[in-house]
């Protein structure tokens, strides 16, 4: 069988880092990666110019669920809203 170099996704590059956990310490750098890149992606999809026309209930709603994930990767790294530094 030929392999073709280079063609690697996202999901296989994901998926073999999680392959390569071999502890607990890897486990929660891991989830915590996917729950900051979760929240990153919750937030350029709330930024979309179709989601202008949503209600507030909506609006509401879907930033809780980006503050959730991002909320959940600061849990697993053990950083508190002290320790965060908004520009």
């Amino acid at each position: 069988m030929q392999h073709i170099r280079g063609i690697e996704t996202e999901q296989s590059r994901r998926d073999a880092c999680w392959n390569a956990a071999r502890g607990l310490g890897d486990c929660a750098a891991y989830m915590a990666n996917e729950a900051q890149r979760m929240g990153a992606l919750g937030f350029a999809y709330l930024g979309r110019p179709e989601h202008s026309v949503r209600g507030p209930s909506w609006l509401r709603g879907a930033t809780a669920s980006v503050e959730a994930h991002y909320r959940y990767a600061r849990e697993i790294m053990g950083i508190t809203d002290g320790d965060q530094l908004y520009a």
